[in-house]
């Protein structure tokens, strides 16, 4: 059952899934999804990270370079295509292949004319090997070049996005709500540490002001590395509440409703942004 949506409200889809070794199984599962979240009444609907493979950097291995796709190229044609039919913006994660051979963890924003609106790309590249799994992305993977941009959507809701590793970083969401993000997207493949992921999207949340929204993959990839994916796709308030989770276990769409007017009035009342001092923070963007 869906809820009205609130005047000052947009809704909002995060598509937790499992995903298979062809691309084309996955784009054609992310079609579907969209399809349904749109019909649900979903304005936007993010994808998890990668969402177009399974998570190949559990491992280093030259035969993954060829998962690497142009932008645009099959993957954003199908959810163009989808996105035009159903009138929906959707912040599609994939593997990127520029015309000069250079490859990025990058997300595109695809809007309801099916045409694509810009990109992000993921800027803190991890290498981290632990009891749980290996993130091996610094050998696939470019730091992102094209900064934090703002994407606004159609119906006006001002989006940004931080992929993954990002989002233990907090200068991004600052920037991105400096910038005039009303949400931030953080598409992710994560399977450790579902306590730490909770409380930084709810601090970002808290200290920005802003509403945020995970979106995690679930489960074990087919044909992929042994790692469960824990799911708990998450939507959190700007008062750091979590308005809408998913569970650990099955693939699940979570709605949300994203009401600026009430991040608007916290940010009048409690005055995080009126009591900056930018001109004391110096020593922190100092090399």
């Amino acid at each position: 059952m869906t809820s009205p949506v609130r005047e000052s409200a947009t809704k909002i889809a995060l598509v937790q899934m499992g995903y298979a070794q062809r691309r084309e199984d996955n784009v054609a599962r992310v079609v579907e999804h969209v399809r349904e979240a749109a019909a649900n009444g979903a304005s936007v609907v993010c994808l998890p990270e990668l969402s177009t493979s399974i998570y190949f950097c559990h491992e280093v291995d030259p035969a993954h370079f060829a998962l690497a796709e142009p932008v645009p190229g099959p993957s954003t044609d199908a959810l163009a295509e989808v996105a035009r039919e159903a009138q929906v913006t959707v912040v599609l994660p994939l593997y990127e292949r520029t015309a000069s051979g250079d490859l990025y963890n990058t997300a595109v924003v695809i809007d309801p004319d099916g045409e694509i609106a810009g990109s992000y790309r993921k800027v803190h590249i991890p290498f981290i090997a632990n009891e749980h799994m290996t993130w091996a992305e610094k050998y696939y993977f470019r730091p992102g070049n094209l900064g934090f941009p703002v994407f606004q959507t159609r119906g006006g809701l001002r989006i940004g996005i931080l992929i993954c590793f990002d989002r233990h970083f907090p200068e991004g969401a600052r920037a991105l709500a400096l910038a005039g993000a009303d949400v931030i997207f953080v598409p992710t493949a994560t399977a450790s540490g579902r306590g730490v992921w909770e409380l930084e999207l709810r601090g970002h949340a808290i200290a920005n002001l802003l509403w945020v929204a995970g979106v995690n993959r679930v489960g074990r990839d087919e044909g992929g590395s042994d790692t469960h994916f824990y799911g708990a796709s998450v939507v959190v308030g700007p008062d750091g509440q979590i308005a809408a989770q998913a569970g650990e276990q099955a693939a699940e769409i979570v709605y949300g409703e994203i009401d600026t007017a009430h991040s608007a009035r916290l940010r009048d009342e409690w005055g995080f942004f009126r009591d900056r001092r930018p001109d004391a923070y110096g020593p922190l963007v100092t090399p």
